[in-house]
């Protein structure tokens, strides 16, 4: 167990798709960009894998970025690369930072760090737009993790999940 709370953040179609158009942007609606930036606001780091830092706008993050990727082309004075898995990429950021670290990787980055139960909290939103790619497994994610609440406003369901047997 990490000392710095983990939290993840993503955002998920209704056809369980987590971008459109090559983006999770396009899926994204006031109320859930408001909540993704509440996560920010009390996170110290920020964590991505390298095909969310080519296809998403992190030239201007504002916390500290740890980059899990091969391929080091900076826009980001605040990004750091590494050739690391997320876990690694996990433990790197909560060794080097106070507070917590918020995952904004996609599916493929979250993957790994669901099946070893290695994110806190996982804030899922859910939105009524179709999406176009990159699936979330729901099944992987109830295997390991509980929803410990939902609540819907205007439309999105909002989503808070937590590792089985942990208090």
């Amino acid at each position: 167990m990490l000392a710095n709370k983990v939290i993840a953040n993503i955002v998920v179609a209704s056809n369980g798709m987590t971008t459109l158009n090559g983006s999770s942007r396009e899926l994204s609606n006031p109320d859930d960009r408001a909540r993704f930036h509440a996560l920010r606001v009390n996170s110290s780091a920020i964590l991505i894998g390298g095909s969310t830092f080519r296809s998403e706008p992190y030239e201007k993050a504002p916390l500290p970025l740890y980059v899990a990727s091969r391929d080091e082309k900076p826009r980001n004075s605040n990004a750091r690369f590494f050739a690391l898995s997320p876990s690694e990429l996990v433990k790197l950021a909560a060794s080097e930072v106070k507070g917590a670290v918020l995952i904004e990787g996609g599916v493929n980055f979250l993957k790994e760090l669901i099946a070893l139960q290695e994110i806190d909290e996982i804030y899922i939103t859910r939105v009524k737009k179709t999406g176009d790619s990159h699936i979330f497994d729901f099944e992987k994610l109830r295997n390991q993790y509980a929803l410990k609440s939902a609540e819907e406003i205007r439309g999105t369901l909002f989503e808070l999940w937590t590792p089985k047997g942990r208090n």
